[in-house]
């Protein structure tokens, strides 16, 4: 132990308490210090249920301090409150026979930690040669609110490649990037989390048992998912039924879409296609375009009701397109009905995979642009080959 934290803190002073010498119980009595004061509550920083897993997470050094504390602890009223709570309440529970043992410990941690400046050392260090035990528990509590805690892992493992995929790298609960480029070094943003918890109380583990099957292995990647960190505390610290079936939900279709998307990387699409594109890139206002007769659609038979505008710019695409489409694929020789059955098979696998009907779209102009390695400004393009093929039925059931 090397680094003054909250962690280190609570490990050191517990001992030395006679009546809150269990961890949680030292844990709740220091952080009471905060929680028990009027402005602290009234200034809405008071973090409730400060309880056995929030305190073995903290001294794990698996979660860090509450923002609510770090803050609370910057007020200068609080401060002024913590210190005398620990002068009155705090010192009157130190072990007459153990308390030097713990304020020594302490000492040494702060004098051999190297991320703390000569300035705080001295400072901290003045209130122990000086005998002012509450002053110097005090100082130093509210020092180590500010102090790093959780244990970061910077660094984006390679085995967390399938998870940050299946989420595109995104926090599916607030849609925040899971992986954060610095000096283009990927920091990880992000923390593998449980779907399934594995601490849960035994009645509460019952609950989450009842709406979805506790796995035989909770570390298997089916109960993993990929959360910033903010939900991943968020959720692990005090999970509810409803959270888990949501969550659970999310990861089901999460891991629908992306083995969908595994799936349709393996189809080949040919490579005449790239013709097609690259005549609808080329239209210009001198291009002859015959317009398809309006009673030619049948899209009303394709799309859901509540999707009325993807139909109507689906619809529009179609009209001024689909017979210039239509040349294009005549006169370039290309193989229409070998790719017709290409997208024809990708499109199911995105259908079955769960996606809505603009998902699908989306999802399969961009498997046609990466087939054909065409760049950006073969977007459009691609929607308006989808369209085509929406008319031309290989996309979307009746």
């Amino acid at each position: 132990m090397d680094e003054l934290n909250i962690s280190a803190y609570i490990q050191i002073v517990q001992p030395a308490f006679m009546e809150h010498d269990k961890q949680e119980s030292a844990g709740v009595f220091l952080f009471d210090s905060i929680n028990l004061q009027e402005l602290a509550v009234r200034r809405e920083f008071w973090t409730p249920n400060i309880d056995a897993k929030k305190i073995s997470r903290l001294v794990s050094r698996q979660a860090p301090v509450p923002d609510e504390m770090k803050q609370a602890s910057l007020v200068t009223e609080i401060a002024a409150g913590v210190v005398v709570y620990f002068e009155k309440t705090v010192v009157k529970d130190l072990n007459p026979f153990t308390k030097d043992d713990a304020l020594e410990k302490l000492a040494k941690l702060i004098e051999i930690d190297s991320a703390i400046s000569s300035k705080k050392k001295k400072s901290l260090l003045a209130f122990y040669e000086k005998d002012d035990t509450g002053k110097f528990l005090a100082e130093t509590f509210l020092y180590v609110l500010s102090r790093p805690n959780k244990v970061v892992d910077d660094w984006v493992g390679y085995e967390d490649a399938p998870l940050l995929s299946e989420t595109n790298y995104e926090c599916p609960l607030c849609h925040n990037g899971l992986v954060e480029y610095v000096k283009d070094k990927p920091i990880k943003r992000y923390s593998i989390t449980h779907v399934f918890p594995e601490d849960l109380s035994p009645e509460l583990s019952v609950d989450f048992n009842a709406v979805h099957k506790r796995p035989a292995v909770l570390d298997s990647p089916s109960n993993n998912i990929a959360l910033c960190d903010r939900c991943a505390e968020s959720y692990l610290l005090a999970p509810t039924v409803e959270e888990y079936g949501s969550l659970y939900e999310i990861k089901q279709q999460l891991s629908n879409n992306y083995k969908a998307r595994i799936a349709a990387n393996k189809i080949e699409l040919e490579e005449s296609i790239r013709s097609i594109l690259a005549a609808l890139i080329d239209i210009n206002e001198t291009t002859a375009l015959e317009e398809l007769e309006y009673d030619a659609l049948h899209l009303d038979e394709k799309f859901a009701p509540e999707n009325f505008i993807l139909k109507n710019e689906t619809k529009t695409h179609v009209l001024h397109y689909y017979r210039y489409i239509e040349a294009v694929f005549s006169e370039s020789g290309a193989d229409f009905d070998t790719i017709a059955s290409e997208i024809k098979m990708c499109s199911k696998l995105y259908e079955n995979a769960g996606l809505s009907q603009e998902e699908v779209i989306v999802k399969l102009a961009d498997w046609i642009r990466k087939r054909a390695n065409m760049g950006e400004n073969a977007k459009l393009p691609c929607n308006i080959v989808v369209s085509f093929f929406i008319q031309n039925c290989e996309v979307f059931h009746k």
